[in-house]
């Protein structure tokens, strides 16, 4: 998981965030990456964002779950937000056909994920458009978008 001191997570498990303070925390320009990426996930996945606190260290967060299948899972940091994209062992095969299409961060980040008997679990920090492109390819890696 990537950590950096600048980009503080949602951690008062009292205080479960709305959009809105979501939004706010995020702030711009990467709130409107997030909703570019929120509205990918609606309209090409059957996939229910839930809310869900993952504990003192990932705080709060929406995960894209449907019959114990998890999709990805978003994080909203200050500045920033992170996206969870756990691979099984084809989907891995998969990012690696067009790993040299993804830009150079992505492509430090997944070949240094470790290898689970399973599969990787990709952490990426989206900061930019480019950013965002690559979670929107990992993601139809996973599962190819209905629409």
């Amino acid at each position: 998981m990537p950590e950096d001191s600048q980009y503080v997570r949602l951690l008062d498990e009292d205080e479960t965030p709305d959009e809105g303070s979501v939004l706010d925390t995020i702030g711009e320009p990467s709130a409107g990456l997030w909703s570019k990426l929120r509205e990918f996930l609606r309209e090409g996945y059957d996939f229910e964002p839930e809310l869900v606190y993952y504990g003192k260290k990932y705080g709060w967060c929406y995960r894209y779950r449907r019959k114990k299948k998890t999709l990805c899972t978003i994080f909203p940091e200050t500045g920033a937000f992170t996206v969870l994209v756990t691979l099984g062992k084809k989907e891995v095969e998969g990012v690696e056909s067009i790993l040299s299409t993804l830009n150079q961060e992505t492509q430090r980040i997944f070949k240094e994920a470790r290898q689970y008997h399973d599969g990787k679990w990709i952490y990426r920090r989206v900061l930019n458009e480019d950013d965002l492109a690559d979670i929107v390819a990992l993601l139809k890696v996973k599962k190819r978008p209905s629409s």
